[in-house]
């Protein structure tokens, strides 16, 4: 009984931690700031669940931060979905991720593949790094 449940664990844990990898994407840095995403299903295993864009965010400076921004996300060159303002605050040579640190948007889609037409775009329309 403890050997399987010790399998559980580690597969579960496996799972969880694989889900804060995969962050192919990136963009320039900004102000100390490397900024990598995915877009990805909400649930790993249901394709049919919505997409949802993931950020990491990895604070390179010598110093806290505060991180201001607000994304935004169009098809068809009409707006589909803004965030909002969202600030985090973000330790010296720390990283903020995904789900973990509430860096998950939804997209109104369940096509994770949707950034891939000429058609759909996201973008922030604020990105302010502010030392601490």
């Amino acid at each position: 009984m403890k050997k399987q449940f010790l399998i559980l664990i580690l597969i579960t844990t496996t799972i969880v931690a694989n889900a804060q990898f995969g962050y192919k994407n990136s963009l320039d840095p900004i102000d100390g700031v490397e900024i990598k995403y995915k877009v990805v299903n909400e649930k790993l295993f249901d394709k049919s669940s919505p997409a949802q864009l993931r950020f990491k965010f990895k604070n390179t400076n010598e110093h806290d931060i505060k991180l201001n921004f607000e994304i935004e996300y169009q098809m068809d060159f009409t707006k589909k979905y803004q965030s909002g303002n969202i600030e985090i605050d973000i330790p010296k040579k720390a990283a903020r991720t995904g789900k973990m640190h509430g860096m998950v948007f939804e997209i109104q889609s369940n096509d994770k593949n949707i950034f891939e037409s000429d058609d759909a775009e996201w973008f922030f329309t604020i990105f302010e790094v502010e030392k601490k």
